[in-house]
């Protein structure tokens, strides 16, 4: 009983570690994005977040499924006691991971140019080339985080996470800065002269101060793949095979390691794949009729810098509007999409937590128990997700002044707000469906919400611009969450209560959204112009929330005990009959 205690004790430990680790990481990439946004503006958006999106799919392809694969093996291979396997996987994934990711460093330097001119922004081509070898240096990472989690190591990842997101900051802001402060002298006999501080056009410095920013995530791979190098060498010692050990080959270990991470890596690349579609469906289907542009007419009119750069390049036609769809694009993930991923990480995090639960119930073999957990950790998802997209839908504008100088997306998170939902539902159903062993039914939904995307974009977005993508982004993630969900009532023959999954929560969130306008539109006018003002509507919310929830009653006692020092909360709610 020691033992298990100590074991779950030790793994509880390890998970807070890696929490702890992405929720910084997050807020780091909060203070990366946010100010990159007003230093390189909607275009340079455009062009670094073409690049990152490409890079983001050869990183999933590469890496998605082989840290778990490894972690997996090696914490098998060491509750055996057997070090000397444990190694080898380690080394048998290094090489396999170091193949993969020279391949695909060389295949996005060599077609950086095809890439960007197949999803319509040939400007991003040099920042494609910049980002290529962060392919190599996180595919040999994400050996050292699979070889470190199944030692239950968790430090080594989590000190990785933390340095990349760091240096990805600091470099690429000031690699931004370096080309963003550079005057414009179109007489120069280069287009950048580093000795003079100067560059020839408006548009290329906004090409090389987003390229500089995509040089920060290329650092910040290199130093981390650099730490691990140096916590391996002096925490791991050689080891020796035991006296009349039979040595696995390394073809057995190479084979077992695909296996596991095919399932993994193939879900997590159709959600990638989705997004990476949806970039190329955006950029050219956003020209195909020039009048959707004029619903964000002033973002190009005379006067602004698009103008200045569009008459000192002489762009019309075609070109234009193609440079019209980079800038919107830019403008939709640079405010809109950031903001929509912050309470993600949040949210996710708080229901996963649960799940491991679910692999321990089926483990033992009991069922109900592992019912119960299903059911509770999508009540207890859509408890904190439906308040974030509440917010997202009332208070959308505020928010993004916050942190910008502009709102210009406020139209586009909130159309994004009800995917807050969905997306958190569908993280959370698919964890269940693997815990399950179902795991490719996942990727069939995902494929099927990943069509209905892209349909809706080619067809929509030529009639309503670019506020069609977060509608084709609610229904995609809409769809895979109602297949997930009738999957596991169909394999689990569980009843989940409409009234607490639906009715109950968004009648808390209703008197929550109620509460965050009344108490902005009054302090707005009590402390007019502001920001404060939106920082206490959103502390008032949240109080009227957690209050609400109680009121309403929408948590089950079983809720409460499955939330961490849920039997102590659950033991004060019944001494005042609140649940």
């Amino acid at each position: 009983m020691k033992l298990l205690k100590d074991k779950g004790s030790k793994f509880l430990k390890g998970a807070l570690i890696l929490a702890a680790a992405n929720f910084l990481v997050k807020i780091i990439g909060a203070f990366f994005k946010v100010p990159l946004y007003e230093l390189i503006g909607k275009e340079g958006n455009g062009i670094f977040n073409v690049a990152y999106q490409i890079y983001t799919f050869m990183f999933i392809i590469a890496t998605a499924g082989f840290p778990i694969a490894v972690s997996k093996m090696v914490a098998e291979s060491i509750a055996k006691e057997d070090e000397y396997d444990a190694r080898r996987i380690f080394e048998t994934a290094f090489v396999l991971l170091g193949t993969i990711g020279i391949v695909g460093s060389i295949v996005l330097y060599a077609f950086a140019d095809s890439l960007a001119g197949l999803l319509g922004n040939p400007d991003s081509a040099m920042g494609i080339r910049v980002i290529s070898p962060a392919v190599f240096f996180v595919s040999i990472v994400s050996a050292y985080r699979g070889y470190f989690q199944g030692k239950q190591n968790m430090y080594p990842t989590a000190a990785s996470e933390v340095v990349e997101s760091l240096t990805k900051l600091v470099l690429g802001i000031a690699a931004a800065l370096l080309f963003v402060r550079m005057a414009v002298n179109p007489d120069i006999a280069k287009v950048v002269d580093f000795s003079a501080n100067q560059i020839s056009s408006i548009h290329n410095r906004t090409v090389y101060s987003a390229t500089g920013a995509i040089f920060g995530v290329t650092a910040g791979t290199f130093l981390a793949l650099l730490l691990m190098m140096i916590i391996y060498t002096c925490r791991e010692k050689k080891v020796r095979p035991l006296q009349g050990q039979v040595v696995r080959s390394r073809m057995n270990i190479m084979k077992n390691l695909v296996l596991i991470a095919i399932p993994i890596t193939i879900g997590a690349s159709v959600s990638s794949l989705t997004s990476l579609v949806d970039l190329a469906t955006i950029m050219n289907r956003l020209v195909v009729n020039s009048d959707v542009f004029e619903k964000y007419s002033y973002i190009f009119a005379e006067g602004t810098e698009f103008a200045r750069s569009a008459a000192e390049e002489g762009w019309d036609g075609l070109v234009l509007l193609q440079k019209k769809a980079n800038s919107l694009y830019g403008m939709y993930t640079g405010q809109a999409q950031t903001m929509f991923n912050l309470p993600l990480t949040i949210v996710v995090a708080l229901s996963m937590s649960i799940v491991p639960a679910i692999s321990t119930a089926i483990a033992e073999k009991n069922l109900n128990q592992a019912k119960t957990i299903t059911a509770s950790v999508l009540r207890i998802t859509v408890l904190f997700a439906l308040p974030c997209a509440m917010g997202f839908f009332l208070l959308s504008e505020p928010i993004l002044r916050v942190l910008y100088s502009d709102a210009n997306a406020s139209i586009l998170l909130q159309r994004l707000s009800l995917a807050v939902v969905f997306v958190a539902l569908v993280s959370v159903s698919n964890a269940v469906l693997q815990a399950y062993g179902k795991v490719y039914v996942p990727v069939v939904n995902m494929l099927v919400g990943g069509v209905i995307k892209v349909l809706m974009n080619y067809f929509l977005i030529p009639v309503w611009g670019i506020d069609a993508a977060p509608i084709a982004t609610t229904a995609c993630y809409g769809v895979i969450a109602v297949l997930n969900i009738i999957c596991i009532i169909s394999m689990l023959k569980i009843r989940l209560s409409f009234v607490y999954m639906v009715i109950k929560p968004l009648v808390a969130s209703v008197i929550m959204g109620a509460a965050a306008l009344l108490s902005y539109n009054l302090l707005s006018q009590l402390i007019p112009g502001s920001r404060i003002v939106t920082f206490m509507a959103i502390g008032i919310a949240a109080a009227v929330y957690a209050a609400a929830l109680v009121f309403v009653r929408c948590l089950s006692k079983e809720d409460i005990l499955n939330l961490p020092k849920g039997a102590k909360l659950a033991e004060i709610l019944e001494r005042y009959r609140l649940i």
